[in-house]
């Protein structure tokens, strides 16, 4: 038995919203993938479909190979592994990038409200300590955010406190 690697990537517009916030994934299948010419492909871009782009990561001789290829080289040792449960049909493992679950930025922006106040007087300097601060909070709770989304929210709410 052979074991594959597809990736899947989505590409659409709003990434950052709800639905799509953590699609991206390495998924360990049996099944051999094919392009969009309906050819078996291991290795490259197999096309997109719906707004997905998928691409072929290699062949392997068994589970463990492949999911090391996935952990330790597609993902560099940082990912999230789904449960067993909640597998596609065909997979028998699916990683995602990340030790944090990924936060949509308007449930960021509500879970900031509730933890900080952010002044109209805040300056940039102030809004990249409380970044840092913040980031760390969310991931005690098992989320995630770039430092670039949490400095985004944060401004946001700079700006809204200005506006009052």
């Amino acid at each position: 038995m052979k074991y594959y690697i597809v990736e899947k990537h989505y590409i659409g517009p709003n990434p950052r919203d709800g639905e799509h916030i953590d699609f991206n994934r390495f998924e360990v299948t049996t099944k051999p993938p094919r392009n969009k010419e309906k050819r078996i492909c291991v290795n490259g871009w197999l096309g997109t479909v719906e707004e997905v782009d998928r691409y072929a990561h290699g062949v392997y001789d068994s589970l463990a190979a492949a999911e090391w290829a996935v952990k330790e080289v597609l993902l560099s040792g940082v990912f999230r592994q789904d449960p067993e449960d909640d597998l596609p049909p065909d997979a028998l493992a699916v990683y995602r990038p990340g030790r944090y679950k990924p936060i949509t930025d308007g449930a960021l922006i509500q879970w900031l409200e509730y933890r900080i106040e952010v002044s109209a007087d805040d300056d940039d300097k102030e809004l990249d300590r409380q970044a840092d601060m913040m980031i760390y909070e969310l991931e005690q709770e098992g989320r995630g955010a770039y430092r670039l989304q949490m400095r985004d929210a944060l401004e946001f709410l700079r700006d809204s406190a200005r506006d009052d």
